[in-house]
């Protein structure tokens, strides 16, 4: 009995092991599996991950090329633009230097004309008045000068345009003409003279270098010393001119038509060289309506009636060339 019961334990023991070497089988064989079922998933998503990969450069690569090619086509309009913007400022350039070279050649030397020379000024414009007085001015075959002020409207660059070309001297009085502003200091009134200076250039193509200071340059409103913008005016280049004759329409008194053409050819007769101030702004329709008596008298005493040109002898209440 002994030796059947140890018989049966040897054989249990023998069934344990084998079980036990089964069930490690069994472990060994589905980590295999796992582990192919891995491989097998990592082959199959790894072709999609690299095409999204690839996708993802394809498409960044894409967005550079389409920038570099704006970048490159702006490049080459703005070479465009700036190639056409200089032929144009040449060519701008070149017809201002013909029109100042024709201008010159034609240039009177006022200096060689006997008698009385009489200069019609015009100050404050352009307004509606300024295109009867040029209309006026054209029925008498006569020449005046306008020291203009900055307006934008398309009526006063019709005038500017129309002053110049019909053979009138284009001034420049100021801009703003907002005394507290323009004499404030030298800078300011070189800012506001240059914005005009600006404006004339963009509307006629000139530059003038006549001017007539607000107020005249011994007017006693300026915050500056008059004569440190008269020093800025000759070292730029500006000659500025005043008035010894007045027809009175800005004096704040009603004279009457007879009393304004009085006050010319009173002055008129004082001086051989007469620079006659007047203004042809809004409000100043006397000033057209005495200019054709005014021009009739000077043509019967047969004074010179001038524009004012590089030949001009300056009137000026402070002299420029007293200026150091």
């Amino acid at each position: 009995m002994k030796e059947v019961k140890g018989w049966f334990s040897m054989s249990d023991d023998k069934r344990r092991v084998k079980n036990a070497e089964l069930e490690a089988r069994r472990k060994r064989v589905n980590r295999l599996k796992k582990i192919i079922v891995a491989i097998v998933i990592i082959c199959l998503l790894l072709p999609s991950i690299l095409c999204l990969t690839l996708w993802a450069k394809v498409s960044h690569l894409e967005k550079q090329l389409k920038s570099f090619t704006e970048n490159y086509n702006f490049r080459q309009q703005s070479m465009q633009q700036d190639t056409a913007l200089a032929a144009n400022v040449k060519d701008k350039k070149e017809t201002k230097e013909d029109a100042e070279d024709e201008d010159k050649a034609s240039v009177e030397d006022q200096t060689k004309i006997t008698g009385k020379k009489v200069y019609l000024t015009f100050d404050d414009g352009p307004s509606k008045n300024t295109e009867k007085i040029l209309e006026i001015l054209d029925q008498y075959d006569v020449k005046a000068t306008f020291f203009v002020i900055g307006q934008t409207d398309e009526h006063s660059k019709q005038m500017y345009q129309k002053i110049y070309n019909e053979g009138h001297t284009l001034a420049m009085h100021s801009y703003t003409h907002q005394y507290q502003k323009i004499y404030k200091s030298v800078s300011a009134y070189k800012k506001d003279l240059s914005k005009l200076s600006d404006l004339l250039y963009d509307t006629v193509g000139i530059r003038p270098k006549y001017v007539r200071f607000p107020g005249g340059s011994s007017n006693t409103v300026s915050n500056v010393d008059m004569k440190e913008i008269i020093r800025y005016m000759n070292k730029a280049g500006y000659i500025y001119y005043d008035w010894n004759v007045i027809n009175g329409d800005a004096t704040g008194k009603n004279y009457t038509k007879k009393e304004m053409v009085d006050s010319v050819m009173s002055g008129v007769n004082q001086y051989d060289n007469s620079i006659v101030l007047m203004h042809d702004s809004a409000g100043k329709e006397k000033t057209v309506e005495i200019l054709p008596t005014i021009l009739k008298k000077l043509k019967k005493m047969k004074a010179n009636v001038l524009a004012i040109n590089d030949t001009t002898v300056p009137v000026q209440h402070i002299k420029a060339d007293e200026v150091k």
